[in-house]
């Protein structure tokens, strides 16, 4: 099974690592895709080729779970709300939910960042996060 061919293009000063979505559902991390780390086996590429946005969508929330204080209606919604928003719109929200308590103000510092950046979700650094949840 040939890899899928996709191109990436990183701006100066950019990290490569979160996750990439091909047009056919495959997701991998970006430093395999580059060649900065192993080849994946034709059997794990299979697996990640067959798997169902649903699933790494599941994944994200069981991360997310925890810092919505273990409920996972919320997680579930917040990751809703948060697709296609820009970077200012999601420190925003999560500034909302601190203040409506759905959402702890000691995780929604590296512990959020850490999961949405990891997913692709949120890019910009930990520390862009930090001066803007507050």
């Amino acid at each position: 099974m040939n890899e899928p061919k996709i191109s990436i293009t990183v701006m100066p000063g950019a990290q490569m690592n979160g996750y990439v979505k091909e047009q056919h559902n495959y997701f991998a991390p970006v430093r395999q895709i580059v060649g900065g780390g192993e080849k994946k086996g034709e059997d794990e590429m299979a697996r990640n080729e067959s798997a169902a946005p649903d699933e790494r969508q599941q994944d994200i929330i069981s991360q997310l779970k925890p810092i919505f204080f273990g409920i996972e209606e919320d997680a579930r919604n917040f990751l809703a709300r948060i697709q296609g928003m820009k970077p200012t719109q999601i420190t925003e929200l999560v500034n909302q939910l601190v203040k409506e308590k759905k959402l702890s103000d000691q995780s929604c510092h590296r512990p959020l960042w850490k999961v949405l950046h990891e997913a692709g979700i949120y890019a910009p650094s930990e520390s862009n996060w930090n001066m803007q949840v507050k």
